[in-house]
């Protein structure tokens, strides 16, 4: 999902053409499945300082990416209100960035699941075979 999502936003940068209604179903899907995301993984107790502290990034990240879905969704609107290049590219290079630092969340909480005993427990995911 991710790849595909970031796929999408280089293509607004480079202003190819994806309908609206395009947009708003990919922005859907995307803040969707890192709402879900956020929802469904518990991550366990750090067993040292060192993951202590990727622990504490990790669920700020969950909070954090909250407040990006909703700048992601403002970010459409003005698309929606005025659909010229500059806007699109605009919201192209806030998809960018957000799909990066979701896939570094992802690498991150893979990387500490696998320290923790016990490992942590995903409880969900928004699609069957997703690789976010």
């Amino acid at each position: 999902m991710v790849d595909w999502f970031e796929q999408i936003s280089l293509e607004l940068v480079l202003l190819a053409e994806h309908s609206l209604e395009e947009l708003e179903a990919a922005i859907e899907t995307f803040s969707n499945g890192v709402a879900s995301h956020g929802r469904s993984t518990e991550l366990r107790p750090a067993a040292s300082a060192e993951d202590r502290d990727t622990l504490s990034i990790l669920e700020a990240d969950h909070r954090w990416f909250s407040t990006s879905i909703d700048q992601l969704r403002w970010s459409l609107q003005i698309v929606q209100n005025e659909d010229h290049g500059g806007h699109r590219q605009a919201l192209g290079q806030y998809g960018r960035i957000f799909a990066e630092a979701f896939r570094r969340h992802r690498a991150t909480e893979a990387r500490y699941q696998t320290a923790q005993p016990g490992r942590a427990v995903e409880l969900g995911t928004s699609r069957p075979g997703s690789r976010y």
